[in-house]
C-alpha cells in the first residue's frame, strides 16, 4: 500500500539515500533547484522558446504545457522494501483544468492523473498527491514525499528480513503526465538504491541493443485523459516493445517546424512516432499553410533521423459539427497521408530506414473517449497502441531482418509477402576467361559469330572507267606527296601491286584472286585480257 507524506515531517531514518537526479528517464534536460532538488524538462530550452513563441499556434497554452512531466519516470533497483521519494507537484495548468471541465460536467472535479509505479511485474496506481512547498531545511526534514512498498517486508517463514537481505526489486516510477513536478531526494530501509543502466532499464536485457523511442505528438499522445500516466498509448507503447520514450505530446499543438529545433543534439532515437493535425479543426487555417507545414515538418524529421524508422498516424476524420468555421481540416487527413507518400518514396530511394502509415480509429462511445474533443480513456489509448504498434510491424524488414530491428530498404511495408523475382540467366563468359579444364562434352559448343560480308570496293571500277590516253585522277596526301591513279576516297594501288606481285612469282599460273570473265563487267574483262596479252610478252622475251 503506498503512502502519501505532507511536508514538514519528522525526520525519517534511512539506511541508504541518493539524489532523484540520477534517476530521471525519459527527460532531456534537468534544471538544478535549490537544495539539491531538480526539475525534469521533456523540451529542451530552445524548444522552449520556439513553442512560446509568435511562431506557434497557441504560444499562451504551451507554456504551461511544457512543463508537465508526461512520459518522465524514475527506473532504479533496490533490496529494500520500503522507498521513499521526495516530490513536489505543481499547479493544475489553467488550459488543463478547461478540457477537464469538459470531462466531469457538472460532477466533482477529478483530477484525471497521478502517479503510479511498476514493480516486479505489478502495477502500482497512487493517488495524485496536494501542490506543497520545499521544506525549510532538507538536511533536517523530508519534503513531501511519496513511499512505495515494494515487499512486505516478511519473507515465507513469517520471519522479519533484516536490511540487505531482502529481494532485488526493478521499479520504475511514473510521474504526473498533465502537470510538472520536482524531484528531491530517494532513500530506502535496504542498503542500496542504484540507478539502472539507461541501455537495459527498458528491455532488462544487458545484450539486448536499447529501443529508443520518440512520440511526437498533442494532448491524446500526452496522456488526456488516461488518468494513469502509464496508460496513456506512447507509455503502453513503449512498454511493450521494452524501449527508451521520450514523449514530447503537448496539448493543442500541430505540425510546427520549429519546435524540433535543437534536437540534433539529443541521443538519436531508433524509431520515430508522429501523431500530429488533430488540433487543426479548433483554428482557421488555409490548405497551402498546413501542406507546407506537414511537408516541412516531416521533411525536418528526415533530416535529423534518417537512420530511425518512422510511423506517421494521420488525424482522424470528424464531422462537421466538430470543425470550426475556416478550418480546412477536412482536407488534412489527405494532405498528411500525401506527405507521408512523398517521403517514404523519397526515403527509399536514398535507403533510408522504411516509413509506414497507421489507421487511425475513429474512437467512438464512452467506453474508448472521455469527451466530444475525442480524449481517450484507458481503454481508448489501449486501442491506438495497439494500431502503432501494427504500423510499427510493417517496418519490420524481412531481407534485414538479421541485422537490425528496423528496416532499411522500405519494400517490406507492405502486409502482402513480395513475390519471388525468377533469377537472371547467366551470360557466357568469355574463352580467355576460362579457369578450370573440363572435359569436351561438358563444355558446351559456343556459336561462331556471324561476320559481315565486306563491301566491294568500288576502285578497280573507277580506274577501268577512265577514259584511254589519260591518267588518272591525281590527290596530294597529307604529307604533300603526289599520289597518281588514287581516288580521293579510298586507296586503291594495294590490289594492284598485290595482284603485280603474285604474276611475278608464277606467271604460268592465273592469279587465285582472278575472277571469272563470265562474272565481270566488259571493262573489267577488257583490262583482264590486256594483262594477259603483257604476260605473254615478258614470256616471249
Amino acid at each position: 500500500m503506498a503512502k502519501i507524506r505532507t511536508h514538514g515531517s519528522a525526520a525519517v531514518p534511512e539506511i541508504c539515500c541518493e539524489l532523484a537526479r540520477d534517476f530521471i528517464r525519459g527527460a532531456v534536460h534537468v534544471e538544478e533547484l535549490p537544495h539539491k532538488w531538480v526539475r525534469p524538462w521533456r523540451f529542451l530550452p530552445r524548444q522552449r522558446r520556439a513553442l512560446e513563441s509568435c511562431l506557434a499556434w497557441y504560444p499562451g497554452i504551451y507554456r504551461q504545457m511544457v512543463a508537465c512531466t508526461a512520459g518522465v519516470r524514475l527506473e532504479f533497483e533496490t533490496d529494500a522494501s520500503e522507498v521513499l521519494v521526495e516530490l513536489r507537484v505543481d499547479e493544475e495548468p489553467r488550459a488543463t483544468r478547461k478540457v477537464l471541465e469538459a470531462v466531469d460536467g457538472s460532477g466533482a472535479k477529478l483530477a484525471h492523473d497521478g502517479l503510479s509505479y511498476d514493480v516486479d511485474g505489478r502495477h502500482v496506481a497512487l493517488p495524485m498527491p496536494e501542490p506543497g512547498e520545499l521544506a525549510g531545511n532538507p538536511r533536517e526534514e523530508w519534503g513531501p514525499s511519496v513511499t512505495l512498498e515494494l515487499a512486505d517486508g516478511v519473507d515465507a517463514g513469517g520471519l522479519l528480513q533484516l536490511p540487505g537481505f531482502g529481494d532485488v526489486h526493478r521499479v520504475r516510477l511514473w510521474l504526473p503526465a498533465l502537470r510538472g513536478c520536482e524531484l528531491g531526494r530517494i532513500a530506502g530501509n535496504g542498503t542500496y538504491v542504484r540507478p539502472v543502466d539507461p541501455a537495459t532499464a527498458a528491455s532488462g536485457q544487458a545484450d539486448k541493443k536499447p529501443v529508443r523511442l520518440l512520440v511526437l505528438g498533442d494532448s491524446v499522445a500526452q496522456g488526456y485523459v488516461a488518468e494513469d500516466p502509464a496508460l496513456a498509448w506512447p507509455s503502453l507503447v513503449a512498454s511493450r516493445l521494452g524501449a527508451d520514450l521520450l514523449n514530447q505530446g503537448v496539448g493543442a499543438q500541430v505540425f510546427q517546424p520549429t519546435a524540433l529545433m535543437g534536437l540534433e543534439g539529443i541521443e538519436p532515437p531508433t524509431l520515430v512516432v508522429v501523431a500530429l493535425g488533430e488540433n487543426y479543426r479548433y483554428g482557421r487555417c488555409g490548405e497551402r499553410v498546413v501542406r507546407r507545414e506537414v511537408t516541412e515538418f516531416l521533411a525536418m524529421v528526415d533530416r535529423l533521423w534518417p537512420e530511425a524508422g518512422l510511423v506517421v498516424l494521420p488525424p482522424a476524420p470528424a464531422n462537421d459539427s466538430q470543425i470550426v468555421r475556416g478550418s480546412c481540416y477536412a482536407q488534412v487527413p489527405d494532405i498528411v497521408a500525401e506527405a507521408a507518400a512523398r517521403l517514404r518514396s523519397q526515403r527509399v530511394a536514398a535507403c533510408h530506414a522504411a516509413l509506414a502509415m497507421a489507421e487511425n480509429p475513429a474512437l467512438e462511445g464512452s467506453k474508448l473517449v472521455f469527451d466530444p474533443d475525442g480524449h481517450p480513456t484507458a481503454a481508448g489509448a489501449e486501442e491506438l497502441a495497439g494500431v502503432v504498434m501494427a504500423a510499427i510491424e510493417q517496418l519490420e524488414c524481412r531481407c534485414l531482418r538479421d541485422f537490425g530491428t528496423f528496416g532499411r530498404c522500405g519494400a517490406c511495408v507492405v502486409t502482402a509477402p513480395a513475390p519471388e523475382a525468377e533469377p537472371a540467366a547467366e551470360e557466357p563468359e568469355p574463352a580467355a576467361l576460362v579457369l578450370f579444364d573440363l572435359p569436351a562434352e561438358e563444355v558446351a559448343p559456343k556459336p561462331a559469330p556471324k561476320r559481315r560480308r565486306a563491301k566491294k570496293k568500288p576502285a578497280k571500277k573507277r580506274m577501268a572507267k577512265e577514259p584511254a590516253g589519260e591518267p588518272a585522277a591525281s590527290a596530294v596526301g597529307p604529307a604533300g606527296n603526289l599520289l597518281v591513279g588514287v581516288s580521293k576516297e579510298e586507296p586503291a594501288a594495294k590490289p594492284k601491286k598485290r595482284q603485280t606481285r603474285r604474276t611475278k612469282k608464277n606467271t604460268s599460273k592465273v592469279p587465285i584472286d582472278e575472277p571469272a570473265a563470265s562474272a565481270m563487267e566488259p571493262e573489267d574483262q577488257l583490262a583482264n585480257g590486256t594483262m594477259r596479252l603483257l604476260q605473254m610478252d615478258s614470256d616471249a622475251e
